[in-house]
């Protein structure tokens, strides 16, 4: 019988940035930049949410909100070889047959290796809220702006877990609040309070976590300037207008040792905390 191996596809949503050749063996690509079309031009017209990581000079590979990260080493086949089959014994006078040892059914006090987990659902929360796990069984330490993916399954290793968390929003007051988790549907709703008075025509940006030497560029939209700006300094003011369009702005951030990521957002009125996930650079440099 001939092997069959199976190649696991992964689908870009904007593979590259000028158009690029398809070869016979590999299914056309998802639908991407225009020819002629720039990276931040592709981005600035695409969903909130969606990011995309600079290969070179002229190409960059896009993914919409919560479809993992980014990969550009394409995924090798993988070939299961067959196991040998063992010979079977002969049965002959006085030759002993070890018997079939029966399943034993699981009852009461049974240990399962099922995983259990809390799937948490948000309500009354702000646009852009970002939400940081601080204590308990945290799925992932960064904080996770929830409108755009979602936040990840938290494990329950019993019937409940405790777990801190902590909400930010643009031009509110944070809050920090413990949750008893079980496995199933969790739903949290938080009340954030509004801070001082707002200037409806004027954002300003904040970014959290960013790596040591980040540099953080406007490149599309309504930029104040498109000069590099480290990330722990004060970034510019942007003048908004009245449509989400109008506030849709493409932040590039670099970091030596990461791969330059480019992301874009619709600002808010008054101030808004950008979360910074870079990927690191591989030792092959992918």
């Amino acid at each position: 019988m001939d092997k069959r191996s199976y190649l696991s596809v992964v689908a870009f949503l904007g593979l590259a940035c000028a158009p690029q050749s398809t070869e016979n063996s590999k299914p056309p690509v998802a639908s991407g930049p225009a020819a002629g079309e720039s990276c931040a031009a592709y981005i600035e017209r695409s969903a909130v949410g969606v990011r995309c990581l600079n290969v070179d000079a002229s190409h960059c590979e896009c993914q919409m909100p919560g479809a993992g990260p980014v990969s550009t080493k394409p995924t090798e086949p993988v070939t299961q070889p067959t196991q040998p089959t063992q010979p079977t014994q002969p049965t002959g006078p006085g030759a002993v047959t070890n018997p079939t040892q029966p399943t034993q059914p699981a009852g009461p006090g049974a240990v399962t290796s099922a995983p259990k987990q809390a799937n948490l659902v948000f309500g009354q929360v702000p646009p852009y809220t970002t939400v940081q796990c601080m204590s308990g069984p945290c799925p992932t330490q960064a904080p996770v702006m929830i409108g755009v993916a979602g936040y990840p399954p938290v494990p329950i290793a019993g019937e409940a877990a405790t777990v801190r968390f902590e909400f930010r929003a643009p031009n509110h007051t944070p809050v920090t609040m413990d949750y008893r988790l079980v496995p199933g549907a969790n739903t949290i709703n938080v009340n954030l309070t509004p801070t001082g008075t707002i200037d409806t025509k004027k954002a300003m940006v904040s970014f959290a976590n960013a790596p040591q030497g980040t540099l953080v560029a406007c490149v599309s939209g309504p930029c104040p300037d498109k000069a590099q700006h480290p990330a722990t300094d004060a970034f510019p003011e942007f003048a908004l207008g009245t449509t989400d369009k109008e506030n849709s702005v493409v932040l590039q951030f670099s970091a030596p040792g990461y791969r330059t990521q480019s992301n874009l957002y619709v600002l808010q009125p008054g101030r808004n905390r950008i979360p910074i996930q870079l990927e690191t650079v591989t030792p092959d440099g992918r």
